[in-house]
């Protein structure tokens, strides 16, 4: 009974230190992954903000709103180019 029980306690202790060492190796990889997401939510929310604003702009003054067109594709362009850039770094 115990060289059955001492199987099971090595074993876990085994798995805890395995567990640690794939936590160490993978620590810098995850520290880029959270950078990587507060970098996106920050271009979101700046994305919102921008169209927010041209929503507003544009109840108050639809006339220009081919250039608004422009300027929200352009946008929209850079965002997507830096989030791929992001993604591959």
């Amino acid at each position: 009974m115990f060289v059955g029980m001492g199987t099971v306690v090595l074993f876990l202790c085994f798995m805890i230190l395995l567990l640690e060492l794939v936590s160490r190796l993978t620590k810098e990889h995850t520290s880029r992954e959270f950078e990587e997401i507060e970098l996106e939510r920050k271009l979101l929310a700046q994305a919102a903000k921008v169209k927010k604003k041209r929503e507003l702009e544009a109840l108050a003054a639809p006339a220009t709103a081919d250039d608004e067109d422009d300027i929200a594709v352009i946008t929209a362009a850079i965002a997507a180019f830096e989030a791929d850039r992001v993604r591959t770094c």
